[in-house]
């Protein structure tokens, strides 16, 4: 056995600093590649959790559009046209507002906001947007007056009635597709007025 001098003892940690050194280098290595790795691993995850939820979002939108003119046309609301996801932006082309499922006719643009499972917030972001159709309108809306429905695959008890009090259409499914499910005798839509 060597004999066991402060010169020896600074050259054995030394050594291991070394080996340390050299472990650490390999080991930051690997944590960097796995690191890069993972990284990648969780962009794809997102990436499909996104086009999963733009399929789950689409699905009651679809359903609805399925047969959304028809159910107006026996309301008493012809429908000449209609369009999806319209985007507004204001005069400098900042985003303002997006509708699910516009219905125009010559009097009348309905807003339609298309929701999995209705909250309550819903409810009242869609009375906000309809402020926002009023201030920034959309072509061709000059002098029409705009309604306002709320639909949903999913309606807890009570959203239905609240929806119906602020004045907007309460569309839901009904057996094999939707139906307007307020009252045609007793429910009055609320009037959203576009300045002239």
């Amino acid at each position: 056995m060597s004999e066991l001098t402060f010169e020896s003892v600074l050259e054995l940690i030394s050594e291991n600093s070394r080996q340390i050194a050299e472990g650490s280098a390999e080991s930051r290595k690997l944590i960097d590649e796995l690191t890069k790795s993972m990284k990648a691993g969780i962009k794809e995850v997102n990436k499909k959790l996104a086009e999963l939820g733009d399929t789950l979002g689409r699905f009651p939108e679809e359903q609805i559009k399925a047969d959304i003119v028809s159910k107006f046309e026996k309301w008493g609301i012809p429908v000449h046209t209609y369009g999806t996801h319209v985007v507004q932006t204001d005069p400098k082309n900042n985003f303002v507002y997006e509708v699910d499922i516009l219905i125009y006719n010559t009097d009348y643009i309905v807003v339609l906001e298309v929701k999995n499972q209705l909250k309550k917030n819903d409810i009242d972001e869609h009375i906000e947007r309809m402020k926002l159709l009023q201030k920034y309108p959309l072509p061709d809306s000059k002098g029409k007056t705009l309604l306002a429905g709320i639909g949903s695959m999913i309606i807890s008890d009570g959203l239905d009635k609240y929806a119906e009090s602020k004045g907007l259409f309460v569309i839901k499914p009904s057996g094999e597709n939707i139906k307007i499910a307020n009252n045609k005798k007793t429910f009055k839509p609320r009037e959203w007025k576009v300045a002239s």
